[in-house]
């Protein structure tokens, strides 16, 4: 469990005695008889809104599934390009029509996708860097099934 959500039970329950739905006030507030209803307090926590870009939210799940689908291939986790495409789409959901995601990849192209990683990374954090070889670092060739 995050920090943060440790943070908001022990503020709904210590700090606004909202003991759960035995008690009859938790995340929602219960009338006998009534539907439940949620909590309007619950504003409190809310955080600022930021707004991310369709493309953004659509590619921070595909890339990082992609990368982490390189790696694996890179690290011996997976045998073959071909084995990481159908673990992707079989073990957690990549697009099927994709090919996968190292076809994916692929498909985009190493130097786009590559940049693109680079770009998002820069964005939303390193989880989403281009492992060497796909972002041509000197001394390093294309890595094998994504786009070479």
């Amino acid at each position: 469990m995050t920090e943060e959500a440790i943070y908001v039970l022990e503020k709904m329950a210590h700090g606004f005695n909202r003991m759960g739905r035995q008690a009859g006030r938790g995340f929602y507030d219960y009338a006998e008889g009534e539907p439940p209803e949620l909590w309007s307090g619950l504003k409190v926590f809310e955080r600022r809104r930021v707004s991310i870009p369709a493309e953004d939210v659509r590619d921070r799940l595909l890339y990082r599934l992609a990368l982490e689908s390189m790696r694996c291939l890179e690290e011996g986790v997976v045998a073959s390009a071909a084995d990481a495409n159908l673990s992707s789409i079989l073990g957690v959901g990549f697009p099927e029509a994709s090919g996968g995601a190292i076809a994916y990849a692929d498909r985009v192209g190493a130097s786009l996708f590559a940049a693109r990683s680079l770009k998002l990374a820069e964005r939303y954090g390193e989880r989403f860097s281009p492992p060497a070889r796909l972002a041509g670092l000197p001394g390093e060739a294309p890595a094998q099934g994504a786009g070479a």
